[in-house]
């Protein structure tokens, strides 16, 4: 009995070191800093939802392209993700979750090294400020990249990609 006594430390410690989280990003797990924060390395869903870890994240307050959606021979709901895809790379993403919607993710303001994700989508043209959900957040970034003919605005049937939602 003394001699399994004296492993128990020693099991203790090998099993703590198992525990440990790489510094590589690429292998650090989710965390909730507190329930209203969601932090790691994201992979891209679509234009508007990403997942970290299991936790499927809806971009707050912009609206990108549905599966499916074309404009002429251009694939604008891929065009959309991958441009997301590109921003976020490997980065550590940080999600300030404000709830939950009826698909129960989460519902955040993620940024990547301090640049909200939103302001990223909606300005480079691949998705658009919703009122609704953003207060007019992005509409400035909406209207620069409207005039400046980015992403989908620089296409010719912008108007088809929304799926008829209202955007007031």
């Amino acid at each position: 009995m003394k001699t399994q006594n004296a492993f128990l430390p020693l099991l203790f410690l090998a099993l703590a070191a198992c525990g440990q989280v790489t510094a590589d990003p690429q292998y650090a797990k989710a965390t909730r800093s507190d329930a209203d924060q969601i932090i790691g390395v994201a992979s891209v869903v679509d234009g508007d939802t990403i997942e970290i870890h299991g936790s499927r994240i809806r971009l707050s307050g912009f609206d990108a392209p549905e599966r499916g959606k074309r404009c002429g021979g251009t694939n604008v709901y891929q065009k959309a993700a991958l441009y997301l895809s590109d921003q976020i790379g490997a980065k550590t993403v940080t999600c300030d979750v404000s709830g939950t919607d009826r698909y129960d993710r989460a519902v955040a303001i993620c940024s990547v090294k301090g640049s909200d994700l939103g302001d990223i989508m909606v300005g480079a043209g691949w998705a658009r400020d919703w009122p609704r959900y953003s207060r007019g957040k992005y509409a400035q970034a909406e209207a620069t990249a409207r005039q400046g003919g980015k992403g989908i605005w620089g296409l010719a049937c912008p108007g088809d990609v929304w799926n008829g939602r209202n955007y007031d």
